[in-house]
């Protein structure tokens, strides 16, 4: 069990950004115990298009509410983030309750998602849905603030067409539609990102 911390931004100056989050906020992530950092740039989602997702991983919540305090406060980084006009949007955590194959590809989907969340629509999903992905994974929400969504579950993949096929023969699956039916599982949302930047520990 792990537990991801999603942290939504705007910034004026992409290419300052990563370069500020790659010499600076990776290195002090994987310092304090990340085992897995990404940054990804929404390209289609609604109010969210062109902000960027900072993904880390950690071994448990309150390793994840230290590390952010320590991070912001790391020297010089609230300077960095103003010289490039950056700030933080939200921020949430979620506990990744089940994943398959590898964090890697062009694009990363994510499908917000109600009800009640759990593994067991996990095996279903990804005999689909690797025919257009190479990794699949659910997650749990922890806290987000006040939202619709009580989970999410990514997808990363080379083809958004491939993955929209593979998504398609998941919803059509009646075992996977008893399952969301029992659960009262439903996406509310969905947006498509382009990952800029990957760095996996433990995968």
């Amino acid at each position: 069990m792990t537990f991801i911390t999603a942290t939504i931004g705007a910034t004026q100056d992409r290419a300052a950004f990563l370069e500020s989050f790659e010499a600076n906020v990776k290195p002090k992530a994987l310092e304090l115990g990340s085992l897995d950092t990404s940054v990804s740039q929404f390209v289609m989602g609604g109010e969210m298009a062109g902000l960027m997702g900072i993904s880390m991983e950690w071994n448990s919540v309150d390793e994840a509410l230290e590390a952010s305090e320590q991070i912001m406060n790391n020297p010089g980084q609230r300077e960095r983030m103003a010289s490039t006009g950056s700030s933080v949007v939200r921020r949430s955590i979620m506990e990744n309750i089940a994943e398959d194959g590898v964090r890697e590809g062009k694009y990363l989907s994510c499908t917000y998602v109600a009800g009640n969340v759990t593994e067991e629509g996990q095996e279903i999903g990804w005999k689909h849905a690797q025919s257009g992905a190479n990794g699949f994974m659910t997650c749990r929400l922890v806290a987000g603030g006040m939202a619709a969504w009580s989970g999410a579950v990514f997808a990363w993949t080379d083809s958004v067409d491939a993955m929209n096929n593979s998504r398609a023969a998941i919803m059509a699956d009646p075992a996977m539609q008893q399952i969301m039916a029992k659960n009262d599982f439903r996406p509310v949302g969905r947006a498509i990102m382009r990952v800029l930047a990957l760095s996996l520990i433990h995968i």
